[in-house]
């Protein structure tokens, strides 16, 4: 998954978020698995009265369960975790996630941004956090879970404090967003 760069933008982070988001699945696929086996085994045992031809379908069932609820439970977590990116830019921060529907938010550095950090504790342990970014006129946008969140900030501002102020800026012109054209063909 590439970013399309415009003329002159560059890449300054590209980064995912902390697999901290994993811990709950994975404590929940080693539940699921226990649980899993304990139900297979006790269903496998020969000696159970009263399922006479049914064990065999059970045993069936029981294994589509566990199956079903690791796709759920394991699976499913790690796809959304490993889909998602977050990209800094010369010009943009880009929040990019989803595998079988793409949805790629994009957010200009030079409308006069808002940045927040929040950290939880966990976040504080493994040295990430919550970044808020929103304009002064429009809602803030969230990205959660972002690996050394302190430099990433650090790396935002500079990115920010690079813009040339106002005025055009290859081509367009950032306070209006129109596109002007410096001769040749437009």
């Amino acid at each position: 998954m590439r970013v399309k760069l415009l003329p002159g933008e560059y890449v300054i982070v590209r980064t995912r978020p902390v697999p901290l988001r994993l811990i709950g699945p994975l404590v929940g696929g080693f539940l699921v698995l226990g649980s899993g086996g304990f139900v297979l085994g006790y269903l496998g045992h020969r000696t159970l009265p009263d399922l006479g031809d049914w064990q065999p379908v059970l045993l069936l069932v029981a294994l589509a369960v566990v199956v079903l609820l690791l796709l759920f439970v394991v699976v499913r977590p790690l796809v959304r975790w490993s889909s998602t990116r977050y990209v800094l830019t010369s010009r943009r921060l880009i929040h990019r996630r989803g595998v079988g529907r793409h949805i790629e938010d994009d957010l200009p550095l030079s409308g006069g941004l808002q940045v927040r950090t929040e950290r939880g504790l966990l976040q504080r342990m493994a040295g990430s956090g919550t970044l808020r970014v929103g304009g002064y006129a429009d809602r803030s946008h969230c990205y959660r879970d972002i690996p050394q969140i302190a430099t990433f900030k650090e790396y935002l501002g500079l990115a920010i404090s690079e813009l040339p102020p106002g005025g055009i800026l290859d081509g367009v012109d950032m306070d209006s967003g129109r596109q002007h054209y410096r001769g040749g063909i437009p």
